[in-house]
C-alpha cells in the first residue's frame, strides 16, 4: 500500500475510539497525544508540520491558523459527526479533504427523535414518577395522564438533511403529517403527506416541532421568540441538532409562559448543561446528554469510517463522508 521505506505519518491530538490505533498501526507511523483528551493547540501547531494525516479527537477545534502550518498535510478525519469545530474553508483553500462520520448516525439519531415523540406526547417520565410515588395507588388526579395521539399529528422538521428525512420516513410509517423548512426545497421526496413549508407557517401549523439543523452562520439563533410565539400552545419541541439554532433564553421564557407546552433537548448552546441552570429546573422540560448518536453499532461504524477513510485515501480509493468533496477533483 505504501513505500515501505518511510511510512505515512497520522497524527492523532487526543483520545479516540479504542479499534483505530490498531488498525491503522501496521501501515502508518502512529503519533498519538495521551497526556489529555487533546492536545493544546500550542503543541498542535508544532507537531502538525510533520503529519500526512489528522484525526481529531472529540470536541476538538481546529482553527485556520494550525491548518495552514500543515505543510504535508494531506487529509484530515474526525470519528464523530459535525464540521462546526474545523474552519471547513481553510481545509478547501489548502486542497485538504475533511471526512467525518456522519452516515453512522443518521437512523440512530432518527430512531431518538422519534422515542422523544413517543416520551412527550404520551408523558411517560411523568406517569413513571406518578406510579412509583404511589400516585396510582392514592388514585391521585393528575392531567398528563391523558396524552396526545401520533397519528394524524402534524409534524414539524428543521433542517430536511439525512437525519431529517429519516425521522420523517419513520413518523409516515406512523401515521403523521410531515411539514418541512430547509433552505433546499426537496420536490423529488415531497407528496400528499410530506409538503414544504416556510418557517412560519411550520411554526403554526406542527403539533410537534423536531429540530435537525446543523450549526452555521445561517442557522445561529434561528429559532426565537418570535418563532414560539407562533407555535400552537400544545406544542411539543424537540431539538436533536445543534443548540446553537436556538436562542436558549427565548426558548426558556416561552416554556416558562406556556407558549409551548413542552421541549425535549438532546443539545444545548453550552455543553456540557450546568445542573443550575433554569432548563434543569423547569418541569415541562426533559433533557439528556446529547446522546443522539450513542449506541454501540454507530460508535463501531463511526470507528470503521474513520479507519477505512485513511486507507482509502492512501490507496487512492473513495472517501465517506468528505465535507468538501471539491478537493478531490483538483
Amino acid at each position: 500500500m505504501h513505500d515501505k521505506k518511510k511510512k505515512p505519518v497520522i497524527l492523532i491530538n487526543g483520545i479516540v475510539q479504542k479499534e483505530i490505533v490498531p488498525a491503522l498501526s501496521p501501515y502508518f507511523e502512529i503519533k498519538q497525544w495521551t497526556k489529555s483528551p487533546i492536545m493544546p493547540l500550542d503543541i498542535l501547531e508544532k507537531e502538525i508540520p510533520f503529519a500526512d494525516a489528522l484525526i481529531l479527537a472529540y470536541n476538538s477545534k481546529l482553527p485556520s491558523n494550525i491548518i495552514e502550518k500543515g505543510k504535508n498535510l494531506k487529509i484530515i478525519v474526525q470519528h464523530f459527526v459535525g464540521y462546526e469545530n474545523v474552519d471547513i474553508s481553510a481545509c478547501t483553500k489548502y486542497n485538504i479533504p475533511f471526512c467525518n462520520t456522519s452516515s453512522a448516525s443518521i437512523n440512530t439519531v432518527a430512531e431518538l427523535a422519534i422515542a422523544f415523540i413517543f416520551l412527550a406526547s404520551r408523558h411517560i417520565i411523568e406517569c413513571n414518577q406518578y406510579v412509583k410515588n404511589g400516585d396510582w395507588l392514592n388514585k391521585k388526579a393528575s392531567d398528563f395522564l391523558f396524552g396526545y395521539d401520533i397519528n394524524g399529528a402534524t409534524l414539524g422538521i428543521l433542517g430536511m438533511g439525512k437525519i431529517g428525512f429519516s425521522i420523517a420516513k419513520k413518523a409516515q410509517n406512523l401515521g403523521m403529517n410531515i411539514l418541512y423548512h430547509n433552505r433546499r426545497r426537496h420536490l423529488e421526496l415531497e407528496n400528499n403527506k410530506l409538503k414544504f413549508a416556510d418557517l412560519n407557517f411550520l411554526c403554526q401549523k406542527s403539533d410537534i416541532i423536531v429540530n435537525v439543523l446543523p450549526s452555521s452562520k445561517q442557522t445561529y439563533h434561528m429559532i426565537s421568540m418570535e418563532n414560539f410565539r407562533q407555535m400552537k400552545r400544545n406544542c411539543i419541541f424537540i431539538n436533536v441538532g445543534r443548540g446553537d439554532t436556538i436562542v436558549t433564553e427565548d426558548l426558556i421564557s416561552a416554556l416558562e409562559k406556556k407558549y409551548i407546552s413542552q421541549a425535549v433537548l438532546d443539545v444545548f448552546e453550552v455543553e456540557p448543561l450546568d445542573n443550575r441552570s433554569v432548563l434543569s429546573s423547569l418541569p415541562n422540560v426533559i433533557c439528556t446528554p446529547h446522546i443522539g448518536s450513542n449506541t454501540e453499532k454507530t460508535r463501531l461504524k463511526k470507528s470503521e469510517i474513520t479507519i477505512q477513510n485513511i486507507l482509502n485515501f492512501f490507496s487512492n480509493k473513495e472517501l465517506i463522508d468528505c465535507v468538501n468533496p471539491e478537493v478531490l477533483k483538483k
